[in-house]
């Protein structure tokens, strides 16, 4: 499901605009946080509060996949986004390799500060993992972009519902009717194995040796995120 081919940017102009714009951006956000914790610091509220950054609900490209800006793809690259999460009371950080997904931000933050968690959240608290990095978590996490009609190569429109585990990143798409928002027939697949090719260059799904993981992953994908929440909480 490539988009049209555009032609690449020039080497130079390239880093010019990583260095202008996405690196100068960067540390412009830096500084700000920097200047919200001094403040709360200041204020005597920077122990007993709950900090989150993250980034937004997508990644950013910077000619990855002949690729400028941010979520256009289901590759890896545009859906994986930051995410740090600072305690109150908190006095060391650490680093947790779990799956985690942005809609368990707001569960987390429920528990964090005492309220109470409605029953319909898709997303988890990520407070056992906070506790044990190792505890066993979810399987999969999700997400979903639709290709639009215009940059689609044969115009039509078409959906990728994406699953991420931890060694696979898995695509399915479907046409797609956005107008009704109904998915329509099965139109193409994609896998990519992250422990071999973690920046998604060779889609392996229509290896005959993968027919067997493309299944199991397709199963998995149809179960949805209830398929994949995590088999113990504590």
């Amino acid at each position: 499901m490539d988009a049209q081919k555009i032609p690449p940017v020039p080497e130079t102009y390239a880093d010019s605009l990583k260095r202008g714009g996405y690196y100068a951006s960067v540390s412009y956000i830096d500084a700000c946080v920097g200047k919200l914790i001094e403040g709360l610091k200041e204020r005597g509220l920077y122990e007993n509060t709950v900090i989150v950054l993250w980034g937004g609900d997508h990644g950013w490209k910077l000619g990855d996949h002949n690729g400028w800006g941010g979520k256009m793809t289901n590759f890896y690259i545009d859906t994986h986004v930051p995410l740090i999460i600072k305690e109150a009371y908190q006095t060391e950080g650490k680093r947790i390799e779990a799956l985690s997904e942005l809609v368990d931000i707001f569960p987390t933050l429920c528990d964090l500060t005492g309220i109470d968690k409605a029953d319909y959240l898709q997303g988890t608290s990520l407070i056992p993992v906070f506790e044990n990095p190792d505890l066993e978590w979810k399987d999969a996490v999700f997400t979903q972009f639709r290709r639009r009609a215009r940059v689609s190569k044969d115009g039509n429109e078409y959906m990728g519902y994406s699953m991420q585990t931890k060694q696979y990143h898995y695509i399915e798409w479907y046409h797609w009717d956005n107008d009704k928002k109904l998915k329509g027939d099965f139109a193409d697949v994609e896998l990519y194995n992250h422990f071999v090719d973690s920046n998604e260059t060779v889609n392996v799904a229509k290896n005959s040796e993968q027919e067997d993981i493309v299944k199991r992953l397709s199963a998995q994908l149809a179960k949805g995120w209830r398929g994949a929440l995590p088999k113990s909480k504590s």
